[in-house]
């Protein structure tokens, strides 16, 4: 297949993923049409011309979000690209090739690729990628996002999306700093999204207020933060940072450079206009003497995750009333891209479209990296 021709028979390999139940959605995918068997042999000669450029004879996509078709359920495989001919998926070269070829062509593409075997991940279990991913943030933010450096703020339970957001701010350039700038434009989408799961997860520690500082002056000055920040600095909205157990000099560093309008924030321009230095000081201590808690919208681990999506994609999991892709092994960044997807409204999947709408870019990532990890089924 041309560029793309089969990137999507697979971009609703998550039908139902990350189900919360076992029971099927109200509107799953409709089950497929029975089609006579396909001929592998007569695939392979169809795979060699139309799909190969793209998902490789062996069923490996080409790209990293390209998916691999080897071992995929063919059922699964037909119905997708039956839509895709009936113009209920928007590809147009899919739908195009829906066209040219015959149903009977189709079920041989798809039982040759269904007979190959599966490709295997290079790690046969989720490897830390978190971890891996903050090494080099490590020497400034602490290895576990609990920096001990002055002037350095600490990650460890910050909001996922906060995260994900200023790292992409850094690497726009949208966010002015010598260090963080250099560091964030070597940084991919995907690894951004990374980062900001694996912080979240940890668990905060109190910088404490320095020596001499008033923490109770800064209390009642910190009215007009809450709104966003949240009571004593524990933001409920992603958008905001949490405060509480901020380093102190930070805080303060931050403030004065909003007040400048060195740090571009209109909103916060307005909130921090006219505070005297003594006042900006008492609420950087204020926050820094809090003690940070988990935020309430906790970002989930793999394991949290995959007790969820398992449900529909475990092993031995099989519903007659869906077809239910396989997605072990499957290529990470596809996975990543369908997830988003799903979740954006671009793959019309009333079921999975539900299921995606929660979920910020660091846990797609986090999905998407454990089940590229797994060996397939």
């Amino acid at each position: 297949m041309t560029k793309h021709i089969l990137p999507a028979i697979l971009l609703a390999l998550l039908v139902a993923a990350c189900s919360k139940a076992p029971e099927p959605a109200k509107e799953a995918a409709p089950a497929a049409t029975p089609q006579a068997a396909g001929n592998p042999a007569a695939g392979k000669s169809l795979a060699e011309t139309k799909c190969a450029n793209c998902h490789g004879l062996d069923g490996k996509g080409t790209a990293a979000d390209i998916p691999n078709l080897a071992g995929q359920k063919a059922a699964y495989m037909q119905l997708a690209m039956q839509e895709y001919k009936a113009g209920k998926r928007a590809h147009a070269a899919l739908q195009q090739l829906g066209m040219e070829l015959s149903d009977a062509q189709l079920a041989d593409i798809t039982a040759y690729y269904a007979g190959l075997p599966a490709i295997k991940p290079a790690s046969a279990a989720p490897a830390d990628t978190g971890k891996q991913a903050t090494a080099a943030c490590a020497a400034c933010h602490g290895a576990d996002g609990n920096s001990s450096m002055a002037g350095t703020p600490s990650l460890a339970g910050q909001h996922a999306g906060y995260l994900v957001a200023a790292l992409q701010a850094y690497k726009s350039g949208a966010r002015k700093d010598a260090t963080m700038a250099p560091q964030a434009a070597k940084l991919d989408a995907a690894t951004i999204a990374t980062i900001a799961a694996y912080y979240s997860t940890q668990t905060g520690k109190p910088r404490g207020a320095p020596a001499g500082a008033n923490a109770s002056a800064g209390e009642p000055l910190s009215g007009k933060c809450g709104g966003c920040h949240g009571g004593k600095g524990q933001s409920a909205d992603a958008k905001f940072p949490s405060l509480a157990g901020q380093d102190h000099q930070y805080l303060a560093k931050s403030i004065k450079a909003y007040a400048t309008g060195a740090r571009a924030n209109a909103e916060m321009k307005a909130s921090v206009a006219g505070m005297k230095p003594q006042d900006i000081d008492s609420v950087a201590a204020f926050y820094a003497s809090q003690e940070p808690k988990a935020t309430t919208s906790k970002s989930m681990t793999a394991a949290d995750w995959a007790a969820r999506c398992d449900k529909c994609h475990a092993a031995g999991a099989e519903n007659p009333a869906m077809v239910v892709p396989h997605i072990q092994g499957q290529q990470a960044d596809y996975i990543d891209h369908a997830l988003k997807a799903y979740r954006d409204g671009k793959r019309q999947q009333s079921a999975m479209h539900v299921m995606g709408v929660p979920l910020t870019d660091a846990d797609i990532r986090i999905i998407a990296d454990h089940y590229s990890a797994l060996a397939p089924r």
